[in-house]
C-alpha cells in the first residue's frame, strides 16, 4: 500500500495499461468468434460445391465453339 502512496502517477499508468490491455484482448477475441476461427468453435457445414446446381438449367458446361481456319490463297 506504501509503494501506491508514494508513487500515484504510475499507479494510475499501470491500471490504464491493464485496462487497455483487456480491452484489446476481448476486441481480439471478439473478431476472432465473428470469423469462427476459435479452437472450440465447430466449423461449418460446406455444402458439396459440384451438386449443389447441378440439376438447375443454365449451370451445364458450355460447348466449345469451333475454331476459324485460315484458307489457302
Amino acid at each position: 500500500m506504501n509503494k501506491i502512496r508514494k508513487h500515484p502517477i504510475v499507479s494510475v499508468l499501470a491500471g490504464i495499461a491493464g485496462v487497455a490491455l483487456i480491452a484489446i484482448l476481448a476486441f481480439s477475441l471478439y473478431l476472432a468468434s465473428e470469423t469462427g476461427s476459435l479452437p472450440w468453435q465447430e466449423d461449418p457445414t460446406r455444402i458439396p460445391v459440384p451438386t449443389a446446381f447441378s440439376n438447375n438449367d443454365g449451370f451445364t458446361i458450355p460447348t466449345p465453339l469451333p475454331t476459324a481456319t485460315a484458307t489457302p490463297s
